[in-house]
Formats: C-alpha cells, sequence, structure tokens
C-alpha cells in the first residue's frame, strides 16, 4: 500500500508545482504577458482597421488595431529586452480603471501626465509630444481658454480625457463673475460635432495630429471650420506643462515599477537608434499629408515624471 500513497504524493507535489509555475506569469514558451489596454482612439495615434493585414496587431478578440502609439508597442517588443516578454493587447473604455486597479499591467492611450493621474498612475519616459488646437466656426479664432469662455461656445469631452481634466481645473479656480468655460460630455458622432461647430454652437478640442486627421477625413466640412494652433504657453499654463504623452502603470500593480523601466529604457532606446522619429514620421506625419507635424519628444523629455 506504501507505493500508491507515494505515487499519489508525487502526483499531489507535481500539480502544485504546475499551479504555482502557471502563477507566476510564466507562458508555456517561458514568457511572461505584459497585458496592457487601450482606448482604441484616437486617430492617428490608436485606431482599429476592417482587414488584418492593414492592422499591427491583432487582439484575441479578433480586432485589427493600427496607428502610431500600436507602431511603437510593436518595435518595443521587438527589442532583445523584451525577449523575455509577450504582449497581450486589448481593447477596453476601462483602461484607465483597470491599470489603477492592478486589473492589467499598463494601458496606451496619448496619455498625457496631470497631477491627478500620477497620484494613481506610474508614467514611463514619453514617446509622442504634441501642441493643441481649438477648432471653431470659419471666420473666428479662439486662442486660449479666456477667449474660448467668453466666446460661449461648448465643449463636448470625454470623463478622464487630456482636455477635459485641464477644462475641469480651469472652471474650478474662477470666481464668481468670470465666465467658464461649458463642458458637456458626449459621445455624439463626430460629424454631428464639425456641423455644430460649423453653426457656430460647439468649438473642438485636440491635439495637433488629431485634428489633423478629421481634417483629412471630412474635408468638406474642414473648409467651413478654422484651426487655431495654441501656444505653447498657453497650453503648459491651463492644459498641462508636459505636453507629451506616456504609458500609465498602475502603481497597485504587482510589476508596475519593473515594467515601467523596462518599457521606458525600450522607449530611450527607440529614440536614440531613430525609430521613433521614423515612426511618427510614417504613422503622422506622411498619414496626415504634413510633415510640418513632428510629435518627436526631446531629449531632455526623456525623464520621470513621478
Amino acid at each position: 500500500m506504501k507505493k500508491p500513497i507515494k505515487k499519489i504524493a508525487a502526483i499531489l507535489t507535481a500539480t502544485v508545482l504546475a499551479a504555482a509555475l502557471a502563477g507566476c506569469g510564466k507562458e508555456a514558451g517561458g514568457k511572461k504577458k505584459i497585458t496592457i489596454e487601450t482606448n482604441g482612439r484616437p486617430a492617428p495615434f490608436i485606431y482599429t482597421v476592417d482587414d488584418e493585414k492593414d492592422g499591427l496587431y491583432t487582439t484575441k478578440d479578433g480586432v485589427f488595431l493600427a496607428g502610431y502609439d500600436i507602431a511603437v508597442l510593436v518595435e518595443l517588443f521587438k527589442l532583445p529586452e523584451f525577449a523575455d516578454y509577450e504582449l497581450d493587447l486589448s481593447v477596453s473604455s476601462n483602461s484607465l480603471v483597470d491599470a489603477q486597479q492592478g486589473v492589467i499591467d499598463a494601458t496606451i492611450n496619448n496619455w498625457s501626465y496631470n497631477k491627478e493621474r500620477a497620484e494613481s498612475y506610474y508614467f514611463t519616459y514619453p514617446y509622442t509630444k504634441s501642441r493643441y488646437t481649438i477648432t471653431s466656426a470659419l471666420g473666428t479664432s479662439v486662442s486660449s481658454f479666456e477667449e474660448l469662455a467668453d466666446s460661449g461656445l461648448l465643449i463636448y469631452g470625454g470623463a478622464g480625457g487630456n482636455t477635459t481634466n485641464a477644462i475641469e481645473r480651469w472652471n474650478a479656480t474662477r470666481t464668481e463673475g468670470q465666465s467658464k468655460i461649458k463642458l458637456e460630455y458626449t459621445s455624439a458622432d463626430m460629424t454631428v460635432q464639425l456641423q455644430e461647430a460649423i453653426e457656430g454652437k460647439v468649438a473642438l478640442i485636440h491635439d495637433q495630429p488629431v485634428i489633423l486627421k478629421y481634417k483629412d477625413t471630412y474635408p468638406e466640412q474642414f473648409k467651413q471650420l478654422t484651426i487655431t494652433v495654441l501656444s505653447d504657453d498657453e497650453t503648459a499654463k491651463n492644459i498641462t506643462a508636459n505636453n507629451t504623452s506616456h504609458i500609465l502603470l498602475g502603481k497597485t500593480g504587482a510589476h508596475s515599477a519593473e515594467y515601467r523601466k523596462l518599457l521606458s529604457e525600450g522607449i530611450k532606446k527607440l529614440y536614440d537608434n531613430g525609430t521613433l522619429a521614423e515612426l511618427g514620421k510614417k504613422w503622422i506625419a506622411t498619414a496626415l499629408g504634413d510633415d510640418s507635424v513632428s510629435v518627436l519628444p526631446l531629449e531632455s523629455d526623456l525623464v520621470y515624471l513621478n
């Protein structure tokens, strides 16, 4: 009777060991998965395509992703430093919450820095630097938050967005008698927003590559609109002093510090070897038909912000 007992014990031991190894995040091939989520927009940074051949990454759910942010991720995981890691990318509207709660390792979605986010997330080195714009009806020009508030134009925003957070902060500083920016959360289609902007009801705030992508998609509408690029001083004062984009990792994540270092060193390597510049030219400037647009960070931007 002793031999069967020993055999059972050996089987149990092997089972426990296998479970332990699985719990370490190792895959069958010996690689660790780094789980990252994206909201899947805005173009040209992130977007979905209908044909797999036009995409850069295919999710488990069969979503074909393309765009500058996706290109940066794909190139990162080609680096020798990532040989022991596998990218597991998916689309979710809850990516910020999932990262904050440690459900996933990170989120990439053209996220910029602000103090509120810095309380909950670690920021990698930036992979993008951009400028912001305000788009309004033809013949008008809105070049500051102050002018926007005085204009009475409505701004459509999404919860947690870079410019939405900036407007909320700015409105909170206004005292009695001072005008505030009219902000409304919406999921209205872009064609609706553009028409209301043409009619002089709405203004749109986007970073330059995003609004130029919309201009390329809706050329007739933009013949009736004016795009005003905000000054660097206005952007720094009212939107973000760091008009750069980063991969965010929730501070509660088990591997956040480790993966931030890994991803940041990878971004620095892509910067140094010219890959980041090439990706920006291909996926931003060339895609928009405007070689003057550059999203390459400065070397001095390649630091941890928190």
